[in-house]
């Protein structure tokens, strides 16, 4: 082979690699372009509708809700991804959605679930909702190096040491890290930026904090 039909070979390959790539972009984004009426969140104590008054969740429906799209919440503070996936799979008997929202994990961090088995049981949530019809859309959340200040990190019982939560810190984050990766056949919405000035326990935001996030969760969701 001649170097030119070898520029032409390998550059034909390249081009080939790089719509590839483009149209698969594309794909996702012409998913979350078609019209919406139901929609669902899945989550814990940061899209609860009843934590602190406060979720990020409130920001959605506040925008959403006028305009016609009915906004389910399927959330308690503390759960985590084993729950979600276990109540998603009762929600899903009775109930159809354009788009599913997952947003969860930090709870099976910082508890002795494994990063593999948080992500498992994403993609479990993620093959079923593809399965029903509907749009997976997974929320990788708030950057925790940027929200989560070490200095406001609290102990606890079973954490009695900051160095202890700290290392459940960086768990989170290497969890978070392995999303876009980890989870096939969904959207995926990268991390925000929240500064730390908008939590108090390095976990939860304030009300301000959940009106930047939902701000933010909007770009994605209209």
């Amino acid at each position: 082979m001649n170097k030119k039909v070898f520029y032409l070979v390998t550059t034909a390959i390249g081009i080939g690699l790089i719509y590839l790539i483009f149209k698969k972009r594309i794909i996702q984004n012409l998913k979350l372009s078609k019209p919406m009426k139901n929609i669902l969140f899945v989550g814990d104590s940061i899209t609860a509708i009843t934590y602190q008054g406060k979720p990020v969740t409130n920001v959605v429906k506040k925008e959403l809700e006028p305009k016609g799209i009915k906004v389910d919440v399927l959330a308690i503070g503390g759960k985590r991804t084993s729950w979600m996936l276990s109540s998603l799979i009762e929600q899903l008997k009775n109930n159809n959605y354009d788009r599913v929202y997952i947003y969860g994990g930090i709870n099976d961090m910082f508890s002795a679930v494994t990063i593999k088995e948080a992500l498992n049981n994403i993609q479990q949530m993620v093959d079923l909702i593809n399965s029903k019809g509907a749009e997976a859309i997974v929320i990788v959340g708030y950057d925790a190096r940027v929200l989560m200040d070490e200095n406001k990190l609290a102990t606890t019982t079973n954490v009695p040491t900051k160095a202890g939560m700290i290392k459940l810190k960086n768990r989170y984050i290497e969890f978070q890290d392995s999303i876009p990766n980890g989870i096939k056949n969904a959207t995926i919405i990268p991390k925000a930026n929240i500064s730390s000035s908008y939590t108090s326990d390095a976990v939860h935001m304030s009300g301000k904090g959940s009106k930047i996030f939902g701000d933010y969760l909007l770009k994605y969701i209209k």
